[in-house]
């Protein structure tokens, strides 16, 4: 496998390790994951409940962030004491850094980059996950 360039656009905070966030998705944390691959590329393969976004209509859907984000909240009764935060992932990391910088802008505050993305996912979390 060819290595990748991958962009460090975001700071530490802005970003999450695979492993991690699969910690706190299994302690019960609120949060809305946005896929932002391809329709096409989510219909391959996808992580359970994603939101599928691509990176190109983010700002034309940011409403169904926020509509997920307020049922998040409504069923939180995760022990976390804070609000549901948003995850972006993609193909391997870089379109989600992009579709994270551009969330902060839009006012989601909680947006995160997943490290790496699906790719990231399927090597540290579930290697049953089909990778192409």
């Amino acid at each position: 496998m060819q290595a990748s360039l991958e962009l460090n656009l975001l700071p530490e905070d802005y970003r999450i390790h695979s492993r991690e966030l699969n910690e706190r998705i299994g302690k019960g944390e609120a949060h809305v994951l946005v896929d932002v691959r391809p329709d096409h590329h989510f219909k391959i393969v996808s992580l359970p409940n994603a939101l599928n976004i691509p990176l190109s209509s983010l700002e034309s859907r940011s409403a169904e962030i926020s509509s997920a984000l307020e049922e998040e909240e409504k069923r939180k009764d995760s022990g976390f004491e804070s609000s549901a935060s948003v995850y972006v992932i993609c193909r391997r990391g870089n379109d989600s850094q992009r579709a994270v910088q551009l969330l902060h802008k839009m006012g989601f505050t909680s947006a995160r980059d997943i490290i790496g993305g699906m790719e990231a996912w399927a090597r540290d979390v579930d290697p049953n996950l089909p990778t192409y």
